[in-house]
């Protein structure tokens, strides 16, 4: 009996725990200094190697926030198929696509990324998920490029999501009414 009320209450401990945690969450923070920028004007460039995905965005919640240092760059993140898209673009020599909508595709204003910035100091936010993403970086089109490098800071924050908190509710109601029984 004794044993009962122990585990019971380390249930709900443990729920409570793993809520006020969740809420509270995590952050990282980083930075990725001297990025070489391609100084041609419109075009994307993607980095070769994917962006970290969310394998446990069920349970996880994952909300990137990235700045950079330079007016005259923008950036995007896209999934697989758009990377391939504007890198076979690029490397049919150029001359841009036009979408249906009139934006040009693969260029600042397509409407086919998971999230788009021009404006640094503000920077572009994206809830992660599982799956590959890239990040890409342009120089916007009428203006003199600022340089040949670029420095980026990122947050991430890590917080539970609607499942974490519904599971732990239920793990606290459950040892506490095991904590309860006679």
């Amino acid at each position: 009996m004794v044993q009962r009320k122990a585990v019971g209450y380390t249930m709900a401990g443990f729920a409570l725990f793993i809520i006020v945690f969740g809420t509270i969450g995590y952050t990282i923070e980083g930075q990725v200094e001297e990025i070489p920028t391609p100084n041609i004007e419109g075009f994307v460039f993607f980095s070769d190697e994917a962006l970290p995905s969310n394998p446990v965005g069920l349970f996880v919640s994952a909300d990137t926030s990235i700045t950079w240092d330079r007016d005259d760059i923008f950036l995007v993140i896209a999934d697989q198929s758009k990377k391939d898209q504007c890198d076979g673009i690029r490397e049919n020599g150029g001359g841009f696509l036009q979408s249906t909508s009139g934006s040009d595709v693969c260029q600042y204003g397509d409407t086919g990324y998971e999230s788009t910035s021009a404006n640094g100091s503000a920077g572009a936010q994206w809830h992660v998920t599982s799956g590959e993403f890239y990040a890409g970086i342009g120089t916007k089109s009428g203006v003199i490029p600022a340089g040949t490098e670029l420095n980026i800071d990122y947050e991430v924050k890590l917080s539970a999501s609607f499942p974490t908190y519904f599971f732990s509710f239920l793990l606290g109601i459950g040892g506490l009414a095991l904590s309860r029984l006679e």
